[in-house]
C-alpha cells in the first residue's frame, strides 16, 4: 500500500511533457496523491487467470501463453481446426515506439494435437513482416494484412510455412505511421466476398485469382457476421454496428445519399463497468471519462464478435466485445432483428461485464469461437496499447512511474468454456481437411457455426459442384434458417444459382434467407419470372422492414434499361406502392433511392389511386434531395418539372426544399448545378405564390451553372507542375487521411467526415490547410451533418506534403478548385506558428456554427 501511495505522490508531481496526443487547452488534472494505485506488476498466465471474473455457468483456461505466441492481435480458425495468430511485435516496444517498423512480425498457427483444449507447439507460418494486421487461412497458403499492402502467400508444398507472397492490393500505408487506422478483419462471409474493416474493399477469391470490389466499409479494428450474414464492426468509442444490408450496394447509394441500414449503431450506450481501478486511461483526466477512478465510458472497443459456437450456454447470437483499456470483455445481447436492430450489456443492471479482470496488463484485443465451440480470448499482455501518436503527457508519467511498458513480448490466449459439461455439446469435429464432398456438405449443418464458416469455404475452393443436389435439399428441408441460408451461400458460391433455387428460397419464412434470396434475384426479375415478381410485390409490401429493404434493393440490381417496357413499369410501381404503404421508413426510402429513377418513381407515387395510403411530405422531401445527389442533370430537370406540376402545393413545396437539401452548403453550392441551361420549372416557380417554393426555386437557380462553364472558385485545368503535385497528394493522401475519410473521400459514419462536396475541402485554400496544419475540433457542420469529433494536427507533413494532399483532395471527388503550393502552404503556416491547439468551426468561418 505505501509503494502504490508513492507511485500516486510521483504522478501528482510529476512534470508533463508535451507529446502528440496533447489538446491544448484541456487541463490534465493528475491523481489525487493519496490515491491507492493496483500494483500493475506481470503476472504469470496462472497469476493473471485468478484476477479474471466471469459469470456463474462460465471458465474459464489457458489455451497458450508465451514462448508459443508473443504480441498476439487478431486470430482466426483455418479448415483443420487450428489457431492461426497474428503477431504484431513491433508494436509500442516503448513509449516513443522505437523501432516500430521493423521487420519482426509473424504468423504463427498453434497446434491442440491432444485435443485437450491447450495449445501443444507453435509453428511459423510466415515471419519477417512489418507490423501485420489481419490473416486469413485458406486452401494453399494465407491472405496477410502487412502495410502497405495486402499480400497471397502461397504453401504450395503444404509444410505449413509460406513459400513467398504476391501483393492482393496496396492502400494500407496508414498501417505503418498509425496503425490504430487501416484496414484489418479478412472475413469471408455468405456473399463469398472477403470482408475488411476500416476499409471500403472487398476481395473475392477466384480459380484465377483475387478481385478487388468497391464495399461499404466500416469499423476500426475486427469484423464479424451472424447467421445472416450482417457484418458487425465497431470503433474505439462505439460499441457495435451493423450492416443490414449487403455492403456491395454501398458504393452505388452513396450518390443518392448513402443507406442508414450501413453502419448502423446498434448499443447506444457508452458505459463499461472495470473490474478494478484504471488509472492508465489515456484520457483519464476528462470530466467523466473516470468515476471513481474507473473507466466510465469506452474507450478502446475493438473486435466484436457473434457467438454461433453452440457450447456456451444461451449464448448463440449474442456479441462479445473487447475494451482493452477497461480490461472487460461486454456481452451484448441483439433485439429487434428484423428492424433496425438494437442491443444492450446483458449485465448492466448489476453494472457488470461478461469478463473482467483485476490484472491492469490483461489486453483482450480479439476473439474468435474454435472448433469445440469454445470463445478464444487474444489477450496481448502488456501495459501500454495506446500508439505513440495518441499518448498524452497524463498517460505517460503514469508508463513511465509505474514501469507500464515493460515488459513486452507476452501474449496469452484464454479458451472460455461452461463450467460444467454441456448436455448437448455439438459433435467435435477435429477438421474439414480431408473430408468427402457429402461430409462437407454435412458439416453446413453442425451447430458450430465456425465449422459451418470453414465447411463453406472448402466447399467453393474445392469446387465441389458434385455436392449441389444435397445442398438443395438441405437448403430446402433444414429446420434451422442458419443451415438453409449457408447452404443456399454454398449453392451460390459454387456457381450453381438457378431462377428455381431463387424461388425455393423465396418460399422460406425466415427473413434472413429471405433477404439472402431477394439479394440475388436480379436475373430472374429481369427475366420477367412471375413467381419471383410476385414474391417481391408480397414482400415489399409486408410487414416486414428487412425483406422491403432487401425487395428495393433488389431493384436497385436490375439495370432499368434492359428491362422490357412492362417490366420497368412494373418496377417502378412497385417501388412507388412500397412509398405509399411504408414512405415512414427511413431505410426503404434510401433503398428506393439507390434503385435510381427517382423521378419516375415519385412521380407514380403521386399519382396512385387515393385509396392507399397518403404520401407525406417529408417522405418526399428526402427522396428529392437523394435523387438531386446523384448529379445526373437529365434526372435532376425531371424532379424539377415534377414539382412544377405536382397540384398539392405542399408536395410542390417539399420536392423543391428536398432538392435544396441536396446542395452543398457554402462555396461548394456554387455552380453544384451543371445543367444546359436554367430550368424553366424552376423560373416558373420562382415567382409562386408560395413564398418558400418561390425561395427554394431562387436558391436552386443560383446553383445552376452552364454545362461547359468553370463555376466561381473552379480552375478547369491545371499546369504540368500543379498536375503532378495532385499525383503526389494521391499517395500522400493514401498514407495520412484515407484510413478515416476513405480513398472514395466518402468518409465514415463515426470515424470521419466525408470529404467528397465537403465545404471545408473546396472552401478558401486558408481553412483547409489550417485544418490539416493543426486540426479542427467539433462540432463541425459538414454538408449538413453536425460532427463532435477532433481531428489531430498533422505536423509531421512538409509543406510541400500539405500542398500536395490538399492540392489532390480539391482536384478528387469531381471537384475542380484551385491547388496550392509549398510556398503558400509555408505562408499561411508562418501566419499561425503560434497555434499549437486545433481550430474551431466558430473560428474557421468567422462566424459561429450555429449561424447556418
Amino acid at each position: 500500500m505505501q509503494r502504490a501511495r508513492l507511485l500516486a505522490a510521483l504522478l501528482v508531481c510529476a512534470p508533463l511533457a508535451a507529446q502528440r496526443g496533447d489538446r491544448a487547452g484541456e487541463t490534465q488534472t493528475p491523481l489525487p496523491a493519496d490515491l491507492a494505485v493496483p500494483d500493475a506488476a506481470p503476472k504469470s498466465p496462472a497469476g493473471e487467470l485468478a484476477t479474471f471474473r466471469l459469470p456463474p455457468g462460465f471458465t474459464a483456461s489457458l489455451f497458450a501463453a508465451e514462448p508459443l505466441v508473443r504480441d498476439p492481435v487478431a486470430v482466426q480458425v483455418d479448415a483443420g481446426g487450428r489457431l492461426w495468430v497474428v503477431e504484431m511485435r513491433g508494436y509500442m516496444n516503448d513509449v516513443d515506439a522505437t523501432g516500430e517498423t521493423a521487420p519482426n512480425g509473424r504468423v504463427v498457427v498453434l497446434h491442440d494435437d491432444d485435443g485437450d483444449g491447450a495449445a501443444d507447439r507453435s509453428t511459423v507460418f510466415a515471419d519477417g513482416l512489418v507490423l501485420p494486421r489481419a490473416v486469413l487461412p485458406l486452401r494453399g497458403g494465407a491472405l496477410v494484412v502487412t502495410p502497405p499492402e495486402l499480400v497471397w502467400m502461397p504453401d504450395a508444398d503444404g509444410d505449413g510455412v509460406a513459400d513467398g507472397r504476391s501483393v492482393v492490393m496496396g492502400g494500407f500505408e496508414a498501417g505503418l505511421d498509425n496503425p490504430e487506422h487501416s484496414g484489418n478483419g479478412l472475413l469471408w462471409s455468405f456473399d463469398h466476398r472477403i470482408h475488411l474493416a476500416n476499409d471500403a474493399r472487398l476481395v473475392r477469391w477466384t480459380k484465377a485469382g483475387f478481385v478487388v470490389e468497391p464495399g461499404a466499409g466500416g469499423g476500426q479494428w475486427g469484423i464479424a457476421h451472424d447467421d445472416r450474414g450482417r457484418l458487425y464492426f465497431n470503433y474505439n468509442e462505439d460499441w457495435l454496428r451493423c450492416d443490414l444490408v449487403p455492403g456491395r450496394y454501398g458504393p452505388p447509394a452513396r450518390a443518392t445519399g448513402g443507406l442508414p441500414q450501413h453502419n448502423h449503431r446498434v448499443v447506444a450506450d457508452r458505459s463499461v463497468w472495470p473490474a478494478r481501478i484504471t488509472p492508465g486511461v489515456n484520457r483519464g483526466y476528462q470530466p467523466g471519462r473516470l468515476v471513481d477512478h474507473k473507466l466510465a465510458i469506452h474507450t478502446a472497443v475493438c473486435s466484436p464478435h457473434v457467438y454461433r459456437g453452440g457450447l456456451l450456454p444461451d449464448c448463440d447470437g449474442d456479441v462479445f466485445v473487447c475494451e482493452p483499456a477497461g480490461n472487460v470483455v461486454r456481452r451484448v445481447r441483439l433485439r429487434d432483428h428484423d428492424d433496425l436492430l438494437a442491443g444492450a450489456n446483458l449485465y448492466e443492471a448489476e453494472r457488470g461485464e461478461f469478463l473482467t479482470s483485476t490484472d491492469e496488463r490483461f489486453r483482450p484485443v480479439h476473439l474468435t469461437t474454435g472448433f469445440d465451440g469454445a470463445l478464444y480470448v487474444v489477450d496481448m499482455y502488456r501495459g501500454v496499447i495506446q500508439h505513440k501518436n495518441f499518448v498524452t503527457s497524463w498517460l505517460r508519467a503514469q508508463i513511465e512511474q509505474r514501469k507500464l511498458a515493460a515488459p513486452v513480448g507476452l501474449g496469452r490466449i484464454w479458451r472460455i468454456a461452461p463450467a460444467a459439461a454441456a448436455p448437448a455439446a455439438p459433435a467435435r469435429i477435429r477438421s474439414l481437411h480431408d473430408l468427402r464432398a457429402d461430409q462437407l456438405v454435412a458439416a453446413l449443418a453442425h451447430d458450430n457455426g465456425a465449422v459451418r464458416d470453414a465447411a463453406l469455404r472448402e466447399l467453393v475452393q474445392r469446387d465441389e459442384r458434385g455436392a449441389l443436389p444435397g445442398l438443395r435439399a438441405q437448403a430446402q428441408q433444414h429446420a434451422q434458417p442458419a443451415v438453409r441460408l449457408a447452404s443456399w451461400s454454398a449453392v451460390d458460391g459454387l456457381g450453381g444459382l438457378q431462377v428455381a433455387d431463387v424461388r425455393a428460397a423465396l418460399r422460406d419464412a425466415d427473413a434472413g434467407v429471405l433477404a439472402f434470396a431477394f439479394g440475388r434475384a436480379a436475373a430472374a426479375l429481369a427475366a420477367e419470372d412471375r413467381m419471383v415478381w410476385l414474391a417481391a410485390e408480397q414482400h415489399g409490401l409486408g410487414d416486414v422492414a428487412s425483406v422491403r429493404w432487401h425487395v428495393a434493393l433488389a431493384m436497385a440490381d436490375v439495370a432499368q434499361d434492359a428491362l422490357a417496357a412492362k417490366t420497368a413499369y412494373r418496377r417502378t410501381a412497385l417501388l412507388a406502392r412500397m412509398l405509399r404503404f411504408h414512405g415512414d421508413d427511413a431505410g426503404l426510402r434510401a433503398a428506393v433511392a439507390a434503385a435510381g429513377d427517382v423521378a419516375a418513381v415519385l412521380r407514380a407515387a403521386v399519382a396512385l389511386e387515393s385509396s392507399d395510403p397518403p404520401l407525406r411530405a417529408a417522405w418526399l422531401r428526402d427522396l428529392a434531395a437523394r435523387g438531386m445527389k446523384a448529379r445526373l442533370p437529365a434526372a435532376q430537370q425531371q424532379l424539377f418539372a415534377l414539382a412544377h406540376e405536382v397540384p398539392d402545393p405542399a408536395l410542390r413545396r417539399a420536392l423543391l426544399q428536398g432538392a435544396v437539401d441536396a446542395l452543398p452548403k457554402g462555396e461548394a453550392r456554387t455552380g453544384w448545378l451543371v445543367l444546359p441551361a436554367a430550368p424553366p420549372a424552376l423560373v416558373a416557380r420562382a415567382v409562386d405564390a408560395d413564398a418558400a417554393t418561390a425561395a427554394a426555386a431562387r436558391e436552386l437557380l443560383a446553383a445552376v451553372a452552364v454545362a461547359g462553364a468553370a463555376a466561381a472558385g473552379e480552375v478547369a485545368a491545371l499546369t504540368e507542375a500543379e498536375a503532378q503535385r495532385v499525383r503526389a497528394g494521391e499517395a500522400l493522401f493514401a498514407r495520412a487521411c484515407a484510413a478515416c475519410h476513405q480513398l472514395d473521400g466518402a468518409g465514415m459514419q463515426g470515424l470521419a467526415p466525408p470529404l467528397r462536396d465537403s465545404e471545408w475541402a473546396v472552401g478558401p485554400i486558408d481553412r483547409i490547410v489550417r485544418i490539416v496544419a493543426h486540426g479542427v475540433r467539433g462540432p463541425i457542420d459538414v454538408n449538413g451533418t453536425r460532427w463532435t469529433m477532433e481531428m489531430p494536427a498533422q505536423r509531421q507533413l512538409s509543406d510541400a506534403d500539405v500542398a500536395a494532399i490538399v492540392g489532390y483532395v480539391r482536384r478528387a471527388f469531381g471537384h475542380r478548385q484551385s491547388v496550392p503550393d509549398a510556398a503558400a502552404v509555408a505562408a499561411i503556416r508562418a501566419r499561425h506558428k503560434d497555434r499549437d491547439e486545433p481550430w474551431t468551426a466558430e473560428e474557421l468561418l468567422g462566424t459561429p456554427a450555429d449561424g447556418r
